[in-house]
């Protein structure tokens, strides 16, 4: 399958999970620290439905797999972020970290390193911020990002059990982050 078509399939998956954004889905880091941009997915027919966002198989930093499926249906917080960026380093260690050990029961965290494939630099990026208590996938083509719209690093998007989503992009709080989570939690 080629760039255009994953990214055609992407941008349908992404319509379906964040159907009604005022943004469009390149548009993942607001201009202002910490707002986001809540929405639902639209009812669609059987035979209209698009592939999935969460249709994909990533390796795990740490060595093993993770199948996207898996996480439809759960509260899930997906954190976008690449080895070489620096805010998502700086983010990762004063606020992601902290954030990840205060996850609410029945919320998973996963972070999707991207644009990529060097898996020593993504080791060290989790040593050095202290998130590898968390799932980090291995999206080293862009897949996963394309799949979701993400553009560019960092990003959130939190999706509750029921297939509604918040996005943000840099500027959240570990406050922000466990809050969000919590919300999560509780619907």
């Amino acid at each position: 399958m080629n760039t255009a078509t994953r990214w055609a399939i992407g941008a349908v998956g992404l319509g379906v999970l964040l159907a009604g954004c005022a943004s469009s889905p390149g548009d993942i880091a607001p201009s202002e620290p910490g707002t986001s941009t809540t929405t639902s997915a639209p009812a669609t027919s059987a035979s209209a439905e698009p592939e999935s966002p969460f249709a994909f198989e990533a390796a795990t930093v740490a060595g093993g797999t993770v199948d996207g499926e898996t996480l439809r249906g759960h509260d899930v917080i997906l954190w976008f972020w690449a080895p070489w960026c620096p805010t998502c380093m700086v983010e990762g260690k004063e606020h992601v970290a902290d954030a990840i050990a205060r996850m609410p029961e029945g919320v998973e965290f996963v972070g999707v390193a991207g644009r990529s494939d060097d898996f020593a630099a993504m080791e060290e990026f989790l040593e050095w911020t202290g998130t590898g208590d968390a799932t980090h996938v291995a999206d080293v083509d862009g897949a996963i990002w394309e799949a979701f719209g993400v553009l560019q690093q960092p990003a959130f998007l939190f999706v509750n059990d029921d297939g509604t989503g918040t996005r943000a992009g840099s500027g959240l709080s570990a406050e922000d982050i466990v809050e969000r989570a919590e919300e999560l939690a509780s619907s």
